[in-house]
């Protein structure tokens, strides 16, 4: 019996087909490029499933079968949720075949072959086991977000490494590397409509929550995503929007979630759910959902302009976050988010003369902005001598590493050689804060080891209690 299709039919399966034919020459492509070479710089667009897909590339292609495929990202939020989301794919069970590991939480076994985790997990396992012999590919995700591990482990080029970002500048990658092979991932976008603030925006919390409500009631579908700097903020514009909306007569209903790193995981995976009823979805986010977090259905965008970023204060000695203004290439890239299932619209509260004048280009690396004790000390532990020599992709002043030599001099980690004391190897085990590592082992010595935990951060608290 002949099978009659009609034009529109043919047309639609010839797409189909090419489609797929355009994908399985893709990935091939891309595999002989991972195959030929031992570090490879992947720039991939929002949307072009880099960070779920490229480790299931690796497993198919028989990567996992001499070793783990490992997967690096900036953040904790991200790591879990993509885990999960490719354990999904895959259809296995969470922590099995597919695993994540963040400071305090080890979600895998010995049966797991695709591993997410924070970048300073995997400098600590190198720590412990400088040849990283357990895994068969490294695979650095987000290396735009360019964090002091990630400067760290970017060193290790006896591993299979691949390096990939959405928003970064390739040949700068390839160049520091020895000019590697750089392979561009195309993503599918759409036009995102943007507008700029008229004037200067005092209360961007006040703004946002406006704006907000302003796109809800004008009846457009699709979801929102609000751009706040941190927790504090994320919670008062909840508040508040969910205050305004009950004043609002006969206004539809609105699902405001919010997403940041201290929210526990069964909230922030309500981001991912669809709301109940159909309703629409307001999400205000901290920067995680720039580029770590994928969400499909936002279609519109709202950007205060602001972040916070770890940067040292010389007043209490330590790394400290502060509010700053975000980089064009931060907004450019929150933009984006509106464009991807649909064409979108992007709401900047502040001026464009604000984005073009007072805006950096790309945000400053943590390398040039924090306290470097932390990564001297690991980078000694790792036997490296001559720190002023040590090649950083964008070195940081001399006289930041000087300081942060002195202050672990001070603790007595290291020596007057500048070589790891007795004492500097136990602390960096620990994952703090030189000086907070120092306080607890001394706390063990002085047995004054509660008192220091009801007066230290939760964090300290929760490491000492695993």
């Amino acid at each position: 019996m002949d099978l009659l299709l009609t034009d529109n039919e043919i047309k639609v399966l010839s797409n189909v087909r090419k489609q797929i034919l355009n994908e399985t020459v893709f990935i091939f492509q891309l595999l002989n490029v991972i195959r030929d070479n031992s570090i490879v710089i992947i720039v991939g667009e929002t949307g072009s499933g880099k960070t779920t897909q490229l480790t299931q590339y690796l497993h198919e292609d028989g990567y996992t079968k001499c070793g783990m495929v490992g997967c690096t990202q900036p953040r904790r939020v991200a790591a879990m949720s993509v885990a999960k989301r490719v354990s999904e794919e895959m259809q296995v069970r969470l922590g099995d075949d597919v695993g994540y590991a963040i400071r305090f939480e080890d979600c895998t076994s010995e049966n797991t072959v695709i591993k997410y985790m924070t970048d300073g997990i995997l400098l600590r396992e190198s720590l412990r086991e400088q040849d990283l012999d357990n895994y068969s590919a490294i695979i650095m995700d987000e290396a735009h977000e360019r964090s002091l591990n990630t400067d760290v482990v970017a060193r290790r080029t006896d591993l299979k490494l691949i390096v990939t970002s959405a928003t970064m500048d390739s040949t700068k990658f390839a160049k520091f590397f020895g000019n590697v092979p750089e392979f561009i991932i195309p993503g599918r976008t759409f036009p995102v409509e943007i507008f700029f603030s008229r004037n200067t925006v005092e209360d961007y919390v006040d703004a946002a929550v406006k704006q907000s409500l302003q796109i809800h009631l004008m009846g457009l579908d699709g979801d929102i995503l609000v751009f706040m700097p941190g927790q504090e903020d994320i919670e008062v514009t909840c508040d508040i929007l969910a205050e305004r909306l009950e004043e609002l007569d006969d206004a539809p209903p609105l699902a405001i979630l919010p997403i940041y790193s201290q929210l526990p995981s069964d909230l922030q995976a309500k981001i991912f759910e669809k709301a109940p009823g159909g309703m629409r979805k307001c999400i205000v986010a901290t920067n995680i959902a720039e580029t770590s977090l994928t969400v499909d259905g936002i279609f519109f965008v709202v950007d205060a302009g602001y972040c916070k970023l770890k940067v040292f204060n010389p007043k209490i000695g330590m790394d400290s976050l502060q509010v700053f203004p975000i980089s064009q290439a931060n907004a450019n890239q929150r933009s984006g988010r509106a464009g991807r299932t649909g064409p979108g619209h992007c709401y900047r509260l502040y001026t464009q003369r604000q984005y073009k004048d007072e805006m950096l280009i790309t945000t400053i690396p943590e390398m040039q902005r924090t306290n470097l004790a932390n990564v001297v000390l690991l980078l000694k532990s790792l036997g490296v001598q001559d720190l002023l020599k040590f090649h950083f992709m964008d070195p940081p002043p001399q006289d930041n590493i000087l300081n942060s030599m002195y202050q672990l001099w001070i603790l007595g980690a290291i020596d007057n050689t500048g070589c790891l004391t007795p004492m500097g190897r136990q602390m960096v085990e620990f994952p703090l804060d030189p000086a907070m590592s120092k306080m607890l082992i001394v706390s063990l010595e002085m047995q004054c080891s509660a008192e220091i935990l009801v007066s230290r951060p939760s964090h300290v608290y929760k490491y000492c209690l695993l």
